[in-house]
């Protein structure tokens, strides 16, 4: 009857631990995947700003307030 209690207790350690690194692999997608969001969306930041002081250079000279008014 203890060495069933043994078995049972290895057998949830074993799960638990399985437990834990699946929730480790889904934290580290999820990082993986909002690293990869904000970089475009970085990208595309940087982009549309460099046009903005390309083609309309008065627009840079405004603050963003002004901006969004406009």
């Amino acid at each position: 009857m203890i060495e069933n209690k043994q078995e049972i207790s290895k057998d949830l350690e074993k799960a638990l631990q399985v437990l834990q690194q699946a929730k480790q692999r889904v934290a580290n997608e999820k990082k993986k995947q909002n690293e990869k969001k904000r970089k475009a969306e970085n990208h595309h930041k940087y982009i549309m700003g460099g046009i903005i002081v390309k083609y309309f250079p008065d627009c840079y000279r405004y603050d963003e307030d002004e901006l969004n008014r406009i």
